[in-house]
């Protein structure tokens, strides 16, 4: 006690109460009052009927702000951008997306076939190879190929 008198003075006047408590007869009716509550809140849970509408109200908004999206896109685009224009942004004369559908339409065999033929002058490294087939096997085909 001597030592809080040193260090704070002004604390140690202070009286030692609790500064917590309860009304007066708060205990009293409290049963009544708590059965009062739990009734309440079971009538409350029983008015709840089960609608679909609910279930379906989250699926109902996700649906509807894509719409909303695509109709803020797709109706601007096609208005303002003439129909030539499109054709030609989907149809493109570029070599590499020329050399791109090419490889899409290799199969298996052709592409064996092209290494194996004397006919060509560059001979495919080990990367073009690996490359190759990381772009147009997935992992799971890889290894059932690697499994026979």
């Amino acid at each position: 006690m001597e030592e809080l008198k040193n260090i704070a003075p002004e604390l140690s006047k202070l009286k030692r109460e609790n500064a917590f408590g309860t009304p007066k007869s708060y205990f009293d009716d409290f049963p009544a009052r708590m059965q009062m509550k739990l009734e309440a809140e079971k009538t409350v849970i029983d008015k709840k009927e089960f609608k679909i509408i609910s279930l379906l109200k989250p699926a109902l908004g996700l649906a509807a702000s894509f719409a909303i999206i695509f109709m803020l896109v797709y109706i601007p685009v096609k208005k303002f951008m003439p129909q030539e224009q499109i054709i030609q942004t989907t149809a493109s004369n570029d070599y590499s997306d020329q050399f791109q559908t090419i490889l899409e339409e290799l199969d298996e065999s052709s592409f064996f076939s092209l290494l194996e033929s004397d006919e060509t002058e560059e001979e495919f490294s080990d990367d073009d190879l690996i490359a190759y087939v990381s772009t147009n096997f997935s992992a799971y085909e890889i290894f059932e190929y690697t499994e026979e």
